[in-house]
């Protein structure tokens, strides 16, 4: 059956209603209609199997048959932040990101940035990776659509990353630390802070900056990998070291 991502706030007494972005999908994609069957869920953890009853140009207004908690997500609590590239790549790294588990995302911009976008290419760029995310989560079975924070600069990110969340920094220049030593280290975090640098990496100074503010600095091996290669292969690493890739 096909699934639709409703807000737990549109749904209470076995009704539930459908709007907005998905509702367009329902009806001029899919063109589903009253009777037909289908899987909502929500931002709880919650998966629903309900049936169409009514559908108009604005709403549409279901009936939940079945509640259950799917348990498709990571206990691990994992936040990408990965910095700015070109092109199309970031749309790449979401959904990528959204398949592996992570729950939250957070672009920034550093030292080596390409792109210099504009306030309207910020929040244009933003609301294509939220759709994205919401693409990807309904694809992958997930029950959570992971969250897209603003576009920030690197020192703010650095600086309000919370001091219980494992952080790690994966730095091109960094030979004596592996994903596997900081494991040793680290056996049982809860939460793990990704950090990936745009495509000229990180310079010396945020490297230190970072390291002041107890980041792990952690390397991916001999080769140069490209931003996006190196966002994925390090989120399959971290959930096969702490969270649910086994």
């Amino acid at each position: 059956m096909a699934r639709f991502f409703v807000p737990k706030k549109n749904l209470r007494d076995k009704q539930g209603v459908i709007d907005g972005q998905e509702l367009a999908h329902l009806r001029r994609v899919l063109r589903l209609a009253p009777g037909d069957r289908i899987t909502v869920f929500d931002d709880s953890g919650w998966e629903h199997e309900a049936v169409i009853r009514n559908l108009t140009a604005d709403r549409g207004e279901i009936e939940i048959i079945r509640s259950y908690e799917a348990g498709r997500e990571s206990g691990l609590r994992i936040t990408l932040a990965l910095g700015l590239v070109k092109g199309e790549k970031l749309d790449f790294v979401v959904e990528k990101a959204t398949e592996l588990g992570v729950q939250m995302m957070a672009p920034f911009t550093s030292a080596f940035s390409v792109p210099k976008w504009d306030a309207r290419k910020i929040e244009a760029r933003t609301s294509r990776w939220r759709k994205i995310a919401l693409s990807a989560s309904k694809q992958c079975g997930r029950t959570r659509v992971p969250e897209i924070l603003p576009l920030r600069e690197f020192r703010a990110l650095v600086e309000d990353a919370s001091a219980e969340t494992l952080k790690l920094l994966f730095w091109e220049n960094e030979r004596h630390q592996s994903l596997r030593q900081t494991q040793e280290k680290f056996s049982r975090p809860e939460s793990v802070l990704v950090v990936i640098g745009p495509e000229g990496g990180f310079s010396e100074q945020e490297a230190e900056l970072a390291k002041s503010h107890d980041f792990q600095l952690v390397g991916l091996g001999q080769r140069i990998l490209r931003a996006e290669t190196a966002a994925v292969t390090a989120l399959g690493l971290v959930q096969f070291l702490w969270g649910d890739l086994q």
